[in-house]
């Protein structure tokens, strides 16, 4: 009996540790292919996403001339000092006139404190009510006054060597059989500096804004410069939808230049902005597709800290891209826009060297962040292409319209194509752009040639548009440009460029303050160029 008790636990005891091994074994075996399935996961997962992108090193010379002019920020200094000088009912003060700059600067040395009090609390409506009391005679009597111990001799800029590196990653993924997805990361910046503010000298690019970042160099750091999805073939029509950081920099015809395939979708001549928003487009057959748009500049309330009732209203765009006809020949495109409820800049970061309100110097390079103040107004924008590729030759012609819809409204930096003393009325502005570039019989070298002239009031959305100088299309006066590119391999391409700028008129790329003649010395806010060129040599590894 025993004997059978032993035998019998012995095989219970096997039998145990049997089953006990094989679970084992089975156990460890599941947890084997569960790692192999997580691999071939993530391995599916990038497989997914194609990469791809570009490397550019260019080295650049850049020459300027400034002309004569009266200093706009001194003139602002001497303005504000002249009204704590005579007194005024928020600031009582001597009720001295002043004679000259010297006058002035003694009597701020011997009220120091009660000057400082003033500077501090003196707002640009108090600045404008007090201009405003004025009649024609006594304003022109005032400022003739002091507008001579603004002046300022010309002079001539050179940046002997300046060297940028920029780097872009792209992305592109197959979400599902009508769904994909396209991003874009890029870093773009100087050699020897890294930056990401840099300080204002009047031109848009150097105010570190959301719309311009990452086309204007900066710091070293990469930067979501496109990311959104495309779902096409809508309920089975020739419908497509995107959404998000849009491919809205860089459009025709400004690729021609870059030896690039086109790479935005509105017009670069009216549109180079970095935004967010919206594109509902329908192909009308093979060659035919039309695209409603939607973008948004600035987002007036999150983020701002405000949230009173009478706080500014989101800046945004509304228009249509129509390629009329699209073929590797020919290419008819119009860009129609309207821009709602335009503010006085947009949201970003920038080293101002003065005071606005006040003239005085700032205290020191402090980074600053800017935000609108107003809604100024609407922005209309027009523009026609036709590309053409004859033989040897790629061309085109292009035609652009702009109008402003102003609101009686100014800031400490000028209201719609106004100054910040007078009322905003309706201009007109217009630009003409064309170009051809040749394309030698070893199918490697393209000479091209390009000139674009805007007009005195002309204003684009382009302060994206990668010109380190300033955005050509931008320019109210004459750019010519030309430019060798030669292919080393398929994607090691080589260019040698020169652009010239001659400014008829100040305050190219800004749609606040009156544009002046540069031929007369007239009151700049910030000095500007009238002349300006830039010799460039890069190199571009695309992969």
């Amino acid at each position: 009996m025993k004997r059978t008790l032993l035998a019998i636990l012995t095989i219970v005891v096997m039998i145990s540790l049997v089953s006990g091994a094989f679970a084992k074994t089975t156990e460890e075996k599941v947890k084997e292919l569960r790692k192999k399935v997580q691999k071939l996961e993530v391995n599916d997962k990038k497989d997914a996403i194609q990469w791809g992108g570009d490397l550019r090193i260019e080295a650049h010379n850049i020459t300027g001339e400034v002309p004569d002019y009266f200093d706009g920020m001194k003139l602002q200094q001497l303005m504000t000092s002249s009204m704590f000088m005579q007194g005024h009912p928020d600031f009582p003060a001597s009720g001295m006139n002043p004679m000259d700059p010297v006058d002035i600067s003694n009597f701020i040395q011997a009220n120091y404190s009660d000057y400082l009090y003033f500077a501090n609390n003196l707002t640009f409506a108090q600045l404008k009510g007090a201009v405003g009391m004025m009649t024609p005679e006594q304003l022109n009597g005032f400022m003739g006054a002091l507008v001579p111990y603004t002046f300022t001799e010309g002079y001539k800029t050179d940046n002997d060597i300046l060297y940028t590196t920029r780097l872009r990653l792209n992305m592109d993924a197959k979400v599902s059989s009508n769904v994909s997805f396209t991003g874009r990361l890029s870093m773009y910046k100087p050699w020897g500096a890294s930056t990401g503010t840099g300080v204002f000298n009047g031109q848009a690019n150097t105010m570190a804004m959301d719309v311009s970042t990452p086309g204007v160099p900066g710091d070293e750091t990469l930067k979501v410069e496109r990311a959104y999805f495309t779902w096409k073939n809508m309920g089975g029509t020739p419908t497509y939808l995107s959404l998000g950081r849009r491919p809205s920099t860089g459009g025709p015809p400004l690729h021609y230049r870059h030896d690039e395939m086109r790479s935005g979708t509105p017009m670069g001549t009216v549109i180079d902005f970095q935004f967010d928003g919206a594109t509902l487009g329908y192909s009308f057959g093979e060659y035919t597709t039309v695209r409603a748009c939607y973008g948004l500049g600035y987002e007036s309330q999150y983020g701002n800290g405000t949230m009173q009732a009478d706080m500014l209203k989101d800046a945004s765009f509304f228009g249509f891209n129509i390629d009329a006809y699209n073929s590797e020949s020919m290419q008819i495109q119009t860009t129609v826009a309207r821009a709602f409820n335009v503010t006085d800049g947009f949201n970003g970061y920038v080293i101002m060297p003065n005071d606005p309100v006040t003239g005085n110097p700032m205290p020191g390079p402090i980074v600053t962040r800017y935000s609108p103040s107003a809604n100024l107004g609407e922005i209309d924008l027009a523009s026609i292409l036709l590309a053409r590729r004859d033989g040897p030759i790629d061309w085109f012609v292009t035609g652009s319209w702009m109008k402003t819809n102003p609101e009686d409204v100014t800031t400490p930096f000028g209201g719609l194509m106004s100054d910040p003393f007078t009322s905003p009325e309706e201009q007109n502005g217009s630009m003409y752009y064309i170009g051809a570039r040749y394309n030698l019989s070893n199918n490697k070298t393209k000479i091209g040639l390009e000139w674009n002239r805007g007009s005195e009031y002309w204003f684009n959305f382009a302060p994206a548009q990668d010109d380190l100088i300033a955005p050509k299309t931008s320019t109210r006066g004459t750019v010519i440009e030309g430019y060798v590119t030669h292919r080393v391999s398929r994607n090691f391409v080589l260019k040698l460029g020169y652009i010239n700028y001659n400014y008829d008129y100040s305050g190219s790329g800004w749609h606040i303050g009156a544009p002046k003649d540069l031929a007369e010395t007239s009151v700049l806010g910030y000095p500007t160029y009238s002349k300006a060129g830039k010799i460039s040599l890069g190199f571009s590894a695309r992969f």
